[in-house]
Parts: structure tokens; C-alpha cells; sequence
């Protein structure tokens, strides 16, 4: 791998037309999932942030990609962190096995993360499983689990390795993965490698209507190079010889698609037909309607800065130290500082800055007190699980700010 920062993109990374279209620019923006120590403030980089359509094929995709090494090499998002995620992983783990055509199947996921989710396939008697992930510091160490944990990126050279020493797999696994690499079409050749002729891929992605329907333009950052649709996914497994077969909304990241697909030919289901007639009615493949949607975002923007403009003492702070925050914060700019810290669940981010603004973040225990007389959810996703916890885990009442879906709203709890 080269040794750049980053590189601009003229054609379409899906299809390889020549000048997407300018949808949104959200301007220099740091990399949404790289904290910070003190001394890392002085070593900040900031890259352009601008949200692009293909004319032809319809991808929604970044101008540019920042070096893989640097975005991902560390990584602090945990997915067994939520109670909301561990319980769609169980959730998932089940749905999977299900539509597998393959007894005690052998598994691969790319993008594992801290194992959540494989940890459920080997509860449920899954056959082998792996676990493909670049961010070393998430990998988990457990001597009692049958997982075997790779620390790479997943190309299309990786596969040809990996089946060289492992042998194919029955259920290929990418969650919210496929939006992150700089090149999907060799990912895609990778998984056409490593998947068997009897297999299914299972692939999850931010559901494009949502985030055209809901303004949740906070879905943008660097990690993700593509804001896929169906018609987009479906575009990109066509490299792999995989046709959709099956797909639902879940819950994830404000609403994402799991779409199964398999090489062999199944007749869709009714929820799949369902999703792109959907899909369709709500303009995702006009250009038009982008185009509404940035006007919507940049409104939102302005009314959190507005907000904060209101608040004259440091009695806020915000909860939910998520990339998306890192979006939003960073795009309302100089307001955000009234913000007196971030609190966040997770306890590899405490003690940390968020990327550009550099809150420190904190437990919420320890940050959130008598003196806290608001609280800024960033993390919309999971309000009503942020907000169970500041009643009762907590005991914490004041007013609570919700940016997102698509309007500022305010309430006291």
C-alpha cells in the first residue's frame, strides 16, 4: 500500500464513470473515529468531507479516500458496548443460520470487531469461524472461544491466502463494512474467492432511505467511502456472482439493510420486493431529491447552532462520543464549544478528545451530575436506551436536545 493521506476520486469507485455529482460539503473534517490524546492535538489532520452521486449507476460515495492504514490500523468503536447491538447480534446469528443452506456452516466475517457477533454463531453450533479485522486494539483475546482472529484487511490478495490455507467458507459476513472500503469492487472479487457454490453472503449496510429520509447526514465520515442503496448493493455483488434473495430493515446505525444473496438462483422474498418499491418511491435514485437532502442538513446545522447560541453557561454536555457526533459537532463548529464534555459507554474512549473539537470524554457517571442542566444526544440512534440510563441508572432530570432524524427537538425528563 502506497504511503499517501489521501486521494482524490474523479470516477465512480462502483462503476468507473467519469465526475459523480456534488451533493453536500461538510467541509474539513477530522477522522471521525480517531480520539485523541494531548499530544495528539498537535498532530490533527483534517480532510475534505464531500458527499457524491454517480450519475449512471446512482452511488452515493466520498470525493476522496483517506489512507485505509490511517483510518483503520485503530479503531474504538466496540460492538458489545450497546445493549441494543449484542441483542440484534443474538437476533442476527439466528436469522442467518436460518436461510443458510448449509449444516453447521463455516463462517467468515469481515470487519469482526470484538467478536460479538461470532461469539453468538458459536453459541448457536455454527461450524468454524473467523474473524477478519485490521484494528488490532479491538480484537479480543479469548482462550475459551474457538474463533480464529485475523488481523488484516480483506482484499482480494488476502482470499486467495486465506482459501490457500483455510478452504472456502458457507456464510460470508459484512456488517456496515461495505460502505468503508476505498475499493469495493476488489472486495467483492475477494468474497467471490472465499465463498463456496453453495453459500450465502450476508451483507449490512445504513439504509440510503433513511438517511435521504431522515436528514441524517451525520452518517458521513471518512471511514465511509459509499451510502449505499439497494439497487447499489446490488450493483457491486453482481461482481461476486451473487443475486439478493432476502432482506429486512434493522435497527443499526438509525436504520441499516440486511441483505442475504447466494449464487444460486432464489426467488426473492416479499420483504426484499417490499424494500425496493420503497426504495423507489422515496427519490433515493433521483437526483433531485439529494439535492433537498443537503438543504435539510445544512438547515439542521444552523438550528443546533442556534440552540447552543442559547446557552449561556457550561451546564451542557454531550452523550455519545459516536463518528456521528464527530459529523455533526465538527459541521456546527465554534457553537459546539459550549459543550462541557462528552459522555460515552464505552471505556476505551474515557480519557480520550474527540476528533477536532477535543472534548474530553468521560464515563457518564462521572460526568453527568447535579450541575448538568442539559444533555445533547448525538447519538440519536440510541435515545431511547441513553435516556432509560440517565433516569434510572443515573437518576439524572433536566432537558434533554435531540439533533436528528431530520428536525431539533427538545424535552425534559
Amino acid at each position: 500500500m502506497k504511503d499517501y493521506d489521501f486521494v482524490e476520486v474523479l470516477n465512480c469507485r462502483s462503476c468507473g464513470a467519469v465526475a459523480p455529482d456534488e451533493i453536500l460539503n461538510l467541509g474539513d473534517q477530522p477522522l471521525a473515529n480517531s480520539l485523541l490524546n494531548q499530544d495528539g492535538i498537535y498532530n490533527e489532520k483534517k480532510f475534505p468531507l464531500v458527499l457524491m452521486r454517480c450519475n449512471y449507476c446512482t452511488t452515493l460515495q466520498l470525493s476522496i479516500n483517506v489512507n485505509p492504514k490511517i483510518l483503520f490500523s485503530s479503531y474504538f468503536w466496540v460492538t458489545g458496548t450497546s445493549r441494543l447491538t449484542r441483542d440484534y447480534c443474538k437476533d442476527l446469528a439466528k436469522k442467518v443460520l436460518e436461510r443458510s443452506q448449509v449444516d453447521k456452516p463455516k463462517i467468515l466475517e469481515i470487519g469482526s470487531n470484538d467478536g460479538t457477533l461470532l461469539l453468538e454463531f458459536e453459541n448457536l453450533g455454527a461450524g468454524e469461524s473467523f474473524g477478519i479485522d485490521p484494528a488490532k486494539n479491538v480484537i479480543p483475546e479469548l482462550s475459551d472461544s474457538k474463533v480464529t482472529y485475523i488481523p488484516e484487511f480483506f482484499t482480494e490478495n488476502f482470499a486467495k491466502e486465506f482459501v490457500t490455507k483455510f478452504g472456502q467458507v458457507d456464510i460470508v459476513i459484512a456488517r456496515n463494512v461495505l460502505s468503508h472500503v476505498p475499493d469495493l469492487n476488489d472486495v467483492m472479487r475477494g468474497i467471490n474467492l472465499v465463498l463456496s457454490p453453495e453459500g450465502t453472503c450476508v451483507t449490512e449496510f445504513h439504509d440510503a432511505n433513511k438517511i435521504i429520509s431522515e436528514t441524517q447526514y451525520d452518517s458521513i465520515y471518512h471511514e465511509h467511502t459509499y451510502y449505499h442503496s439497494l439497487k447499489s448493493m446490488t450493483f457491486a455483488l453482481a461482481n461476486a456472482n451473487l443475486k439478493p434473495f432476502d432482506g429486512y430493515v434493522g435497527p443499526i446505525s438509525g436504520g441499516c439493510i440486511v441483505l442475504f444473496s447466494s449464487r444460486q438462483e432464489r426467488k426473492p422474498s416479499d420483504d426484499l420486493l417490499s424494500l425496493l418499491e420503497t426504495e423507489n418511491s422515496l427519490g433515493v435514485y433521483s437526483l433531485k431529491s439529494w439535492k433537498e437532502f443537503a438543504s435539510r442538513a445544512l438547515a439542521n446545522i444552523s438550528s443546533i447552532r442556534d440552540e447552543f447560541q442559547k446557552i449561556s453557561n457550561s451546564n451542557l454536555c454531550a452523550f455519545g462520543s459516536s463518528a456521528r457526533s464527530s459529523t455533526l459537532l465538527n459541521a456546527v463548529g465554534e457553537e459546539s464549544k459550549i459543550i462541557a464534555g462528552i459522555a460515552d459507554n464505552n471505556p476505551r474512549k474515557w480519557g480520550m478528545l474527540s476528533p477536532g473539537l477535543h472534548f474530553r470524554i468521560a464515563n457518564p457517571s462521572t460526568l453527568i451530575n447535579d450541575t448538568v442542566k442539559t444533555i445533547f444526544i448525538c447519538a440519536f440512534n440510541f435515545e431511547t436506551e441513553i435516556v432509560n440510563q440517565l433516569k434510572s441508572e443515573l437518576n439524572w432530570s433536566g432537558e434533554v436536545i435531540v439533533p436528528l432524524p431530520n428536525v431539533l427537538r427538545k424535552y425534559r425528563i
